[in-house]
């Protein structure tokens, strides 16, 4: 048992959490990228890769807390 809390399910849910927050955020600037004043200053984020990484992160981190938290030890 190690990480910020006593339970291994409860780190991977927090790394899910962080992982959805992160999507969220890459939501609001791919939003805010498309709504632009000048569209010829474009930026250098990819927001849509960066989305469809943190949501993958997400649902693995997910996947294994609930794994994790369902264990018969």
């Amino acid at each position: 048992m190690t990480g910020l809390f006593e339970s291994d399910a409860a780190n991977w849910a927090a790394l899910a959490l962080a992982a959805l927050v992160i999507a969220a955020w890459s939501i609001i600037g791919d939003r805010r990228r498309s709504r632009r004043a000048e569209p010829d200053r474009v930026g250098c984020v990819p927001w849509a890769p960066v989305f469809l990484l943190a949501l993958f992160a997400a649902g693995v981190a997910a996947f294994f807390a609930l794994a994790t938290w369902l264990s018969p030890v």
